[in-house]
């Protein structure tokens, strides 16, 4: 019997906490974030377009959800992305939305398992920031340790105003810099008037600032 709550974002962060119950949020909602829609579009484009810039050929992707963005690289770089999540039901739906593309359950703290390390040019965090935050410092150590001189790009949204969550890691895209170990090669920033959020995309060199 499903338990299912009012809104798929109280699966994940609730009253400023997390929550992290993202295999029921997927069981109970079919498209939580409207990711068939492409939410985000700004940062995921920016991202698109860096790794194209830096002729980035090979992309593990953490938070691939149903897989629409995976999809996207794919037709606009050509790049079959190792797309995992932590949610079987969400690779589960992936795989029947996209079955051309690549997709795998695993969770991030798992890094030093993923095989084929070596020949990987990029890691991206695909708006997930605020899901791994209590992991984050240990993620940045596993991928200095086994990704060094790789890319890491990350994708996320600040707030205006109404964060309730991870206040005392960083609230804004350049407070994540400065909290990030890695060096900086460049970042941006988008929103509307009318948008609640800004899309904040980063890219990074793995190695020491």
């Amino acid at each position: 019997m499903s338990n299912k709550k009012a809104s798929y974002h109280d699966y994940v962060i609730k009253d400023g906490k997390f929550v992290g119950e993202f295999e029921e949020m997927y069981q109970d909602y079919e498209d939580p974030w409207m990711q068939s829609e492409q939410p985000n579009r700004y940062s995921r484009k920016m991202a698109i377009m860096n790794i194209q810039r830096y002729n980035i050929k090979s992309i593990i992707e953490y938070g691939c959800g149903l897989g629409y963005y995976a999809d996207w690289i794919h037709k606009e770089t050509g790049i079959v992305c190792k797309s995992l999540d932590i949610s079987e039901t969400a690779i589960k739906k992936a795989k029947q939305n996209f079955p051309h593309l690549h997709f795998e359950v695993a969770n991030i703290r798992n890094l030093s398992a993923l095989e084929n390390k070596e020949n990987t040019d990029c890691i991206l965090l695909a708006d997930i920031t605020w899901m791994i935050l209590q992991d984050l410092k240990f993620v940045n150590e596993e991928l200095m340790k086994h990704f060094r001189g790789k890319y890491l790009i990350n994708n996320f949204v600040t707030y205006k105003g109404t964060q309730k969550y991870g206040l005392d890691y960083f609230t804004t895209t350049k407070e994540y810099i400065d909290y990030m170990p890695f060096k900086l090669i460049g970042y941006a920033e988008a929103t509307t008037i009318d948008d609640h959020n800004i899309d904040s995309h980063t890219i990074f060199k793995i190695e020491p600032k």
